[in-house]
């Protein structure tokens, strides 16, 4: 940046010199341009999932019972953990100059500097436990012609899904284009007849976007002592078809049981940042430019969500119906950051 400002004043008294010695045919455009891009990213990402003494039993029994049976039985013990920690950035940097002269004299003089500086972390941990989790269907059946359990769906299930992310854009452009200023008649490289002196364009532009952006996510999920039980017993398996008739009637298949625990958290925290300078100048005849921009951002978003269920159990017993058992605990967090930067700065 010292070095760019340097240039610019050097080039710039050469300029004058020129003018004042009546020799501006030969100064040529000069450009001096430093740049500088930073980015430190960091990403730390966790996941743990952890299942103790799941356990899944299906029992049935048919003694002397003819036609009878059991219905469709699925049982499930479930522990997932997710955990994404990301960072993405971009960052660009252009400058240009385009200094057209009269006889080559007169041209633009620019004098550039540039930085930009992106630090970003992010960070990520999930967590999912799940003890003693446990489903249990039961089916008995003696001397029950047509007896027969529905079907049985149990499930234990504990998640945690969490992310962190970071995003930064940073675009930095500074351009010039500068005409060819007017020449006097008495220079023998202009043929024009003008009546002006060349007087270039000078342009002196420092740029500086700064962003700094912290993410961090948890989830925890704990489930303890989960259990589903579904029994059904039938014995003999006749029934009164109705009051006025001592006619047995055999007993028919038991209903549809689902039974279900679950325990999940999610979280998520995420920064985006995008930063846009512009400097533009197009000079004719002794245009002068000097613009200093700078844009600094901090950003930190911090997410937590915590689910704990403990000693759920869900029971069915006898013949039943349609049986639908749930015990759920959900926790859902989120935390984010958003900004956006736009400094523009032209003169024509």
């Amino acid at each position: 940046m010292r070095k760019s400002i340097l240039a610019c004043v050097a080039l710039s008294a050469a300029f004058v010199l020129a003018f004042s010695t009546g020799a501006w045919a030969d100064v040529s455009p000069g450009q001096d341009i430093g740049q500088l891009a930073n980015s430190e990213q960091s990403a730390s990402s966790s996941a743990t999932s952890t299942q103790t003494n799941p356990s899944n039993t299906a029992v049935s029994v048919n003694i002397l019972s003819p036609g009878a049976h059991s219905g469709n039985v699925s049982q499930s013990n479930d522990s997932s953990a997710t955990s994404s920690a990301g960072n993405t950035n971009g960052t660009t940097q252009n400058a240009s100059q385009q200094a057209g002269c009269c006889g080559g004299g007169g041209g633009g003089v620019q004098g550039i500097g540039q930085q930009a500086g992106n630090y970003q972390q992010a960070g990520s941990e999930a967590v999912s436990t799940q003890v003693n989790p446990s489903n249990h269907a039961i089916s008995l059946n003696i001397l029950s012609p047509g007896a027969g359990g529905g079907n049985v769906s149990q499930s234990n299930s504990s998640s945690a899904t969490s992310s962190a992310g970071n995003t930064n854009g940073t675009t930095q452009n500074a351009a010039q284009q500068a005409g060819c200023g007017v020449c006097v008649a008495t220079v023998p490289e202009c043929t024009n007849g003008c009546s002006h002196p060349p007087l270039g364009a000078i342009q002196g532009i420092g740029q500086l976007a700064h962003s700094e952006q912290g993410a961090g996510s948890e989830a925890t999920s704990t489930q303890s002592g989960a259990s589903n039980v579904a029994a059904s017993g039938d014995i003999g398996g006749f029934k009164p078809h109705d009051d006025a008739h001592s006619t047995l009637m055999p007993v028919m298949a038991a209903g549809n049981v689902s039974q279900s625990n679950s325990s999940s958290a999610t979280s998520s925290a995420g920064n985006t940042n995008g930063t846009t300078q512009n400097a533009s100048q197009q000079g004719g005849w002794g245009a002068i430019q000097g613009i200093g921009q700078a844009a600094w951002n901090g950003q930190s978003a911090e997410s937590s969500a915590t689910s704990t269920q403990f000693c759920p159990a869900n029971f069915v017993f006898g013949s039943f119906g349609n049986v639908s058992q749930s015990n759920a605990s959900y926790a859902l967090s989120g935390a984010g950051n958003t900004n956006g930067t736009t400094q523009n700065a032209a003169q024509a």
